[in-house]
């Protein structure tokens, strides 16, 4: 699968918000799965479903920007479940504690959504607040990502 190849499908029904992730999710294409996350919270949505069944990988940008919307959704009294999480993905989603916020399902007739988000590049302030998340999410992500986030300080801070 080659980097045209991924796809996020976003639909917004109600409180109820879906995000397909097909192929994989990375700060190299991730810049409005971002965007869509902050329209969720400012819509004040209830309840964020994102279906992994098709996903071959995901990054620690995109994996912080999940910890960010279940973070701001929790203080809403509102929610993300991840749907169809399998092997590598799960393993990453409950190493870097992520299942400790969200809900975990397995679903056969997820919604399907239609709706397709343009891909683009998170920016460096992105991808060091979705590391931030991860740090806040468990304190022991600090040791994982410090450096990174060190990097990507400077970056923020030159631009």
């Amino acid at each position: 699968m080659t980097q045209g190849d991924i796809k996020y499908l976003v639909k917004i029904e109600g409180d109820n918000v879906f995000l397909k992730v097909i192929g994989k999710a990375s700060y190299l294409n991730c810049r409005n799965v971002g965007e869509f996350f902050a329209n969720v919270v400012e819509k004040n949505c209830k309840h964020l479903f994102i279906d992994f069944a098709q996903c071959t990988g995901m990054d620690s940008t995109f994996m912080g920007m999940i910890a960010g919307i279940a973070l701001r959704l929790r203080k809403k009294q509102a929610f993300v479940t991840l749907q169809n999480l399998k092997d590598r993905n799960l393993q990453l989603i409950e190493n870097l504690g992520i299942n400790k916020l969200t809900r975990l399902e397995d679903c056969n007739n997820c919604t399907d959504p239609e709706s397709i988000l343009d891909v683009s590049s998170a920016s460096g302030q992105s991808m060091l607040e979705a590391h931030e998340n991860l740090v806040e999410t468990d304190s022991s992500n600090l040791a994982k990502f410090e450096d990174v986030i060190s990097f990507l300080k400077k970056e923020v801070e030159q631009k």
